[in-house]
């Protein structure tokens, strides 16, 4: 099963900004203004509600392009 689940967890490959904010060792408020400015490509925003892919997370830690 794909998506979130009924626990109301997120899919494997999405998490939330607060949760990026923490691998990257950065403040979550520097994540959304980064990711409203477009300057955050992994970022998607859904609804009201920003999400990060993790793939896409990854490859932009290493300096490749995302699609």
């Amino acid at each position: 099963m794909s998506g979130a689940s009924t626990s109301g967890t997120l899919a494997p490959d999405l998490i939330s900004i607060p949760q990026a904010a923490e691998r990257l060792g950065l403040h979550p408020d520097t994540l959304y203004r980064l990711a409203r400015t477009g300057q955050f490509p992994p970022a998607v925003q859904i609804g009201a509600k920003w999400l990060v892919s993790v793939p896409r997370l990854d490859r932009f830690l290493h300096g490749e392009a995302s699609p």
